[in-house]
């Protein structure tokens, strides 16, 4: 058994490890060796450990070794600092090129790094720092590798009362390179949020040069960053607009920012159809009310260039699942009703058909978003079939 005793007693690691370190000189000495031996030669046996650990304990003076001997032996070693002993740790963690705002989370992860290291280093001789700091990185380096593994670390101890540790993270694996965001909306035209961009560009922007795997796992963290942002943001405060973001971590990170408004919705389309022999030129405007959480009445006007014709269709239109949307509109110039349905396969991706019977004729369109102001659709009617160019403005 080995007891440390000190007036100052050493930190708790510290001591475990002078405890370990004095037991294994201790059965080097003493195993296997008689009890009578021991007791005769015990001064001799003190002196020895003794002088072994004045070399070993830089910043320590053993002052006092005691043998109990016995079938157990008792090691007691009393040591006494040389001088000035550390008082307080600063730590300061530096992230290199990354963002500030992302400090938050990664101090969160670490948790209660600073008390860890302070029970390492605070009541150690100054002297003893440069030796125990090797202990302070083990205890670092374990805990970041199990709460930051996205990250390895370099750390630089100047000892003092006052001892400052610069903890430098590094990044490992995979980075996000590139961030590309995409602001969309069903219920208002996209052109308005277009002053909202700058600034949630550059929330988003905190991203780069992170590991693709941190992000990953604080996702939720890192949404609602970007959501708080876009929030604050009058355009969003004027329309009421409900802003949700998706983060899809890679090097190359994709953001969708969704703003939508619960009262009114307002699209305006600019089509061009490429194969198609007249009519082929089109603008669209839907201006809609809701009316429940799943019904919209709204008014249709379109304008075909080509024969300077108006066309107004008043209709109605019910959200049967979060993909499908369908309904019933009347085409005053035609007299005739068309039914209608919508469903959305993914964040790009609509079919829809529209039918009207009086008149026999239905269209069936498969339609890809190419960003938020272009969409591609591919027509396909009774008689012809044609490529349809559509500005989502």
């Amino acid at each position: 058994m080995v007891t440390i005793a000190a007036a100052e007693p050493p930190p708790a690691r510290i001591a475990k490890r002078m405890t370990a370190s004095i037991m294994t000189v201790g059965e080097q000495i003493l195993v296997g060796r008689t009890l009578s031996e021991v007791e005769t030669n015990q001064a001799k046996y003190e002196d020895l450990v003794r002088d072994i650990f004045n070399r070993v304990l830089v910043g320590y003076t053993v002052e006092q070794v005691k043998l109990t001997p016995g079938s157990s032996t008792n090691i007691l070693v009393a040591v006494r600092p040389w001088g000035d002993v550390v008082r307080d740790v600063s730590l300061e963690i530096d992230i290199g090129g990354l963002s500030p705002e992302v400090m938050t989370v990664i101090k969160n992860d670490m948790g209660k790094i600073e008390d860890q290291v302070d029970d390492v280093l605070i009541g150690l001789p100054v002297d003893s720092v440069e030796w125990a700091g090797g202990i302070s990185k083990t205890v670092i380096r374990e805990l970041l590798a199990i709460e930051l593994p996205e990250f390895r670390s370099n750390l630089e101890i100047t000892a003092g009362q006052h001892t400052s540790i610069k903890l430098s993270l590094i990044p490992t694996g995979p980075t996000i390179n590139n961030v590309e965001l995409s602001l969309r909306s069903s219920t208002i035209p996209n052109i308005l949020l277009a002053e909202a961009r700058p600034p949630v560009r550059e929330a988003a922007g905190m991203l780069r040069g992170l590991p693709v795997a941190f992000v990953e796992r604080h996702k939720e963290y890192f949404s609602t960053e970007i959501q708080r942002t876009a929030a604050k943001h009058p355009i969003v405060k004027k329309y009421g607009l409900i802003v949700t973001p998706v983060v899809s971590p890679g090097v190359d990170t994709e953001i969708t920012l969704r703003a939508e408004t619960t009262k009114y919705r307002v699209s305006l389309e600019g089509s061009l159809d490429m194969g198609r022999e007249r009519d082929n030129t089109m603008a669209k405007l839907h201006f809609g009310k809701f009316t429940g959480n799943r019904d919209e009445a709204f008014m249709e006007i379109k304008f075909v260039p080509d024969s300077m014709e108006w066309e107004f269709e008043p209709g109605w239109s019910h959200k049967f699942t979060e993909n499908t949307l369908a309904g019933l509109k009347y085409n005053i110039s035609e007299h005739g009703s068309i039914i209608w349905i919508n469903h959305y396969l993914g964040p790009n991706w609509t079919i829809r058909l529209e039918d009207m019977p009086k008149t026999d004729y239905y269209e069936f369109g498969v339609r890809y978003k190419l960003h938020e102001f272009l969409s591609a659709e591919y027509v396909i009617t009774e008689k012809e079939n044609w490529l349809r160019m559509i500005a989502n403005l």
